[in-house]
């Protein structure tokens, strides 16, 4: 998350379409309602984005011209930094002059003429009946055995390619154990020779698709068998890389031969960029096809019109058997008319408009009925979408057993996201859990805890049984399971026979911590230890209680905790209430440690940590100074500066409210800024927000009233934490406030969003809102808070 730490920053961010699309729409995959609005302005404005493989998603090119020509649109503000976009594909669909070509001169360069003419020779196979493809495959796949050579074999299915692994592995350890008992001259191998030879096999066939946790395929890069694969080691022996898609683009792969089974066109170049990349040697290509795809009712399947074309190329070849497919032949053959037609269809388009947009960015708007879901503009409408990520987490089992609130359980997360290495994704539409193993599984868990984090930051908890029932509400939610409930296996993928408990990958740099307490007596321990270690009867042992700390408060076990982690607590949630027949009451928290934030050149100022938390004022004051040492390398208005620092100077002072100084674990009659050890007590905050109380406040000091920019410093302070958008809940608003005046002041935060936002547009209004937001965390971490603290 540094790319937004810090706006003055040069950043690069690499990311998904799913990733940068949503959040540019207002509607980050996972993001709370409180950060949708400071990633859509942070990306929306002084961002160049390259949309590589752009052929790939063509939806999401449209969608990303439409936000450049909304912002085109919109009154230029001198000052805000503008949105540009930049598409790269090897296979476009358009021809323009602009494109860049190989040249004559770069013919003549023998690098570059030892690739563009690298030799690939393409022999096709038919077969009668999609089973009979993978059996086939691996016949083809195997000829290479003798080689010592790499081969790559390409599906379009990940059950194809499970199934093309799993008989890869068992023919090369038949063909193996024969060779043994050859050179033996004895019968059976011995079951602990026949294991390990299985598992050499093994070695040697990698499996790559889109299916896989990205811990396990960031893992695979650096396995025996995909070495090869990525230039970094030659194997003694021919190794085997099955992979989907998802080793087309965006992966360095070398391979020596190809199998693979029949794709559109553009699929098929991306493929053959993968073979004898360098023209080093003569990769042989052997393409399976089912004898249905030349079947008239067929004629409009692309992959037929792939297999005419490229036949008819082949029959008035000539000269040497096979087709050639060099990088120079295919450039040849994308200039016949009939190319563009054997490439993957076009996905039905929706046009973004002002009407969605408007919906989009009320991101404190939860639940509106009528706000879309954005995967069609960021993909089309696709037959394999929406999709279902899984993660798995130690957490799980203590936060599902307790009383928290869905809530409170969520903001965990929000707090310490799921990362793309801890999840795996799978197509809505195959969690059905209809098959008998399947429906067996559920019926054996069905009281196992999950929970539910849906695209809009909410969460909810629930029981596998339920989760079967979910089907229609899965869409791009990512399911958390406790670790301990297995269902990965070693190779990634989500498995019901997977029975062992499975690796935690969360972001170690962020530590869970339990802190138990029984009786006066506390203990703190990583989750992991407290998990694997913990067992009642030790736990309950004279011994075992003796060897505890003795703490008189939870406040101290915090500060220890932060002491021992060098870490700030920035959560804490109690997972267990103490019961009232326990003789020693037993209760437990889960406390989350951070590390400090690392900004760029305005956050890493040198500044002393205070000894005790900053008053409002200071913090306030600190704010300041952070949002005009940013705005001063900046172009915009006197005014909007003005605007921007006064907002940042009153900014906070609703937290002198009694409420919000008690959650934070001071004397209601304080005036700190920031909370103690363990950050907010949400519950004894019920809903106030202190942006609002700030708001309230302002409304009566002169400078701001008579403030030609008054409308845009009252939205400032009311938006810091990402509400606002377009008005707070009743519960916000101070508990004294009577109805009149709260549905006055939310009318009035209404008009003020509406007017602002018409004239500066959807993201750059969102960028003046996130540069106030990242001064206030620039000055929390200065000041010796992490800068999740901002948000509280």
């Amino acid at each position: 998350l540094q790319w937004r730490f810090d706006p003055t920053r040069p950043a690069v961010m690499i990311g998904t379409v799913d990733m940068i699309g949503s959040k540019l729409l207002f509607s980050g995959y996972g993001d709370s309602a409180r950060i949708r609005p400071l990633n859509a302005g942070l990306i929306g404005c002084d961002t160049l984005i390259v949309h590589d493989e752009s052929h790939l998603t063509p939806a999401f090119s449209r969608a990303l011209r439409s936000i450049e020509n909304f912002q085109k649109k919109a009154p230029a503000i001198p000052g805000i930094p503008p949105f540009k976009v930049i598409e790269l594909s090897a296979t476009n669909r358009e021809t323009e002059d602009s494109i860049l070509q190989i040249t004559s001169a770069d013919r003549d360069n023998e690098k570059v003429k030892a690739r563009y003419f690298a030799v690939k020779r393409l022999h096709f196979h038919e077969i009668e009946k999609s089973g009979d493809l993978a059996p086939r495959i691996v016949e083809l796949a195997l000829k290479h055995s003798p080689d010592k050579t790499r081969v790559v074999i390409f599906v379009h299915s990940p059950e194809d390619a499970t199934k093309i692994h799993r008989l890869l592995v068992e023919e090369m350890t038949k063909m193996a154990e024969e060779e043994w008992r050859n050179e033996t001259g004895t019968g059976a191998m011995p079951k602990k020779d026949k294991d390990t030879l299985a598992s050499r096999c093994n070695e040697r066939v990698s499996i790559l698709t889109g299916e896989i946790r990205g811990y396990e395929r960031d893992r695979l890069l650096e396995t025996k068998g995909m070495l090869p694969f990525t230039g970094k080691s030659v194997s003694e022996k021919t190794v085997f890389l099955v992979s989907t898609s998802a080793g087309e683009v965006g992966m360095d792969l070398h391979a020596d031969h190809m199998v693979s089974d029949l794709s559109t066109l553009d699929s098929m170049i991306q493929r053959l960029g993968r073979v004898n990349r360098f023209g080093q040697t003569e990769a042989r290509v052997d393409v399976v096809y089912e004898k249905s795809i030349r079947d008239k009712g067929n004629v409009d399947d692309p992959r037929g019109k792939t297999l005419k074309l490229l036949e008819r190329r082949m029959n008035t070849a000539g000269g040497e058997p096979g087709l050639n497919v060099s990088p120079a032949a295919l450039y040849e053959i994308m200039s016949d008319e009939a190319a563009s037609e054997a490439f993957a269809a076009i996905p039905d388009m929706v046009e973004v408009t002002d009407i969605l947009l408007d919906l989009w960015s009320q991101t404190s708007l939860t639940t509106v009925p009528a706000r879309a879901e954005v995967a069609p503009w960021l993909h089309g409408i696709q037959e394999n979408l929406p999709e279902t990520w899984m993660a798995w987490r130690h957490e799980l089992s203590l936060l599902a057993d307790s009383d928290l609130t869905d809530d409170e359980i969520a903001r965990w997360f929000q707090r310490y996201p799921i990362s793309s290495s801890e999840t795996l994704r799978r197509p809505t539409s195959r969690l059905k859990w209809s098959t008998i193993a399947e429906k067996q599984w559920v019926e054996d868990h069905e009281n196992r805890p999950v929970f539910i984090l849906y695209p809009n930051g909410q969460g909810r908890k629930m029981t596998i049984k339920e989760l079967a029932e979910q089907r229609s509400r899965l869409n791009f939610a990512k399911v958390v399971f406790p670790s301990q409930l297995g269902g990965l296996n070693e190779s990634g993928f989500f498995d019901i026979k997977a029975k062992g408990s499975v690796k935690d990958v969360a972001d170690e740099t962020v530590d869970r911590i339990v802190v138990e307490k029984i009786g006066d007596n506390y203990r703190l321990a990583p989750i992991a230890e407290w998990l694997t270690q913990h067992e009642p009867e030790r736990a309950d042992s004279s011994e075992s209680r003796n060897e505890r700390p003795r703490w008189t408060t939870l406040r101290n076990a915090v500060q220890t905790a932060e002491k021992n982690f060098n870490k700030k607590a920035i959560l804490k949630l109690k997972v267990r209430q103490a019961m009232d027949w326990e003789d020693e009451p037993h209760e437990l928290w889960l406390l989350l440690l951070k590390e400090m934030a690392r900004g760029g050149p305005v956050a890493q100022k040198a500044y002393a940590v205070p000894s005790a938390a900053p008053s409002i004022d200071e913090h306030n004051r600190a704010t300041a100074a952070v949002i005009k040492s940013m705005t001063e390398t900046t172009e915009l208005p006197s005014l909007i500066k003005e605007a921007l620092h006064l907002a940042a100077s009153h900014h906070d002072i609703g937290k002198a409210h009694a409420r919000w100084q008690t959650a934070a674990g001071h004397p209601p009659e304080s005036y700190f800024a920031k909370s103690g050890p363990g950050g907010i007590d949400w519950r004894i905050l019920d809903g106030y927000r202190h942006e609002l109380g700030s708001l309230m406040n302002v409304l009566e000091i002169p400078t701001i009233q008579e403030h030609p920019e008054r409308d845009l410093i009252l939205h400032l302070i009311a938006t810091h934490h990402g509400w606002g958008r377009p008005h707070f809940e009743d519960r916000a608003f101070p508990i004294e406030t009577d109805p009149e005046t709260r549905n006055r002041t939310n009318i009035d935060i209404m008009t003020r969003y509406v007017r602002l936002q018409e004239r500066f547009g959807y993201w750059r209004l969102a960028w003046l809102e996130a540069l106030l937001r990242r001064a206030d965390g620039i000055a929390s971490m200065r000041q010796g808070a992490n800068e999740e603290a901002s948000d509280e």
